[in-house]
């Protein structure tokens, strides 16, 4: 008898243990905002090089070259981006990346789940930068895609990296 009261007594300890220690659940909270994330004065950092037309390569990245220490030798352009939906472009190394814009209006393809950046000159010229990476308010980097083309064929791309200032 006296075996069973202890069994019993082992198997609700044993039991009563496995119960606390549930964790809690966590949440998330709300989606940040890429709208909110992007308004900042950006700097450009690195500039990274893909060569598109190597065939032997299985993604974009395989050829990739760091030619920032190429292209940033003095003062680097910067961008900023304003929440009432304009922009502004300042001279710097790498401006030549952002043909004739200097200022006018900015928005996403989509607010919720952007894959680029377009600025618009204001000349009904809108200019199309993917995004590499989505900018949150948390982010330090601002990261898109510049694709130079030859005639329709596109040569070579650069990942521009920008730093918040």
């Amino acid at each position: 008898m006296k075996q069973k009261i202890k069994i019993a007594l082992v198997t609700a300890v044993i039991i009563t243990s496995f119960g606390s220690c549930k964790q809690e659940k966590q949440e998330l909270g709300p989606k940040a905002s890429q709208v909110d994330g992007i308004v900042n004065n950006w700097i450009l950092t690195k500039v990274d090089q893909i060569d598109v037309n190597v065939e032997l390569a299985f993604q974009e990245s395989d050829t990739l070259l760091d030619v920032s220490e190429a292209i940033l030798t003095s003062i680097p352009m910067e961008v900023n981006i304003y929440g009432d939906g304009t922009y502004t472009f300042t001279d710097g190394d790498g401006r030549n990346m952002f043909d004739s814009l200097n200022t006018g209006t900015w928005g996403f393809d989509n607010d919720e789940y952007p894959s680029m950046i377009v600025f618009n000159k204001g000349t009904n010229q809108e200019s199309n930068y993917p995004l590499i990476r989505p900018v949150r308010p948390q982010d330090p980097y601002l990261a898109i895609k510049y694709n130079k083309f030859c005639g329709d064929n596109r040569i070579v791309s650069y990942h521009l990296w920008f730093t918040r200032k």
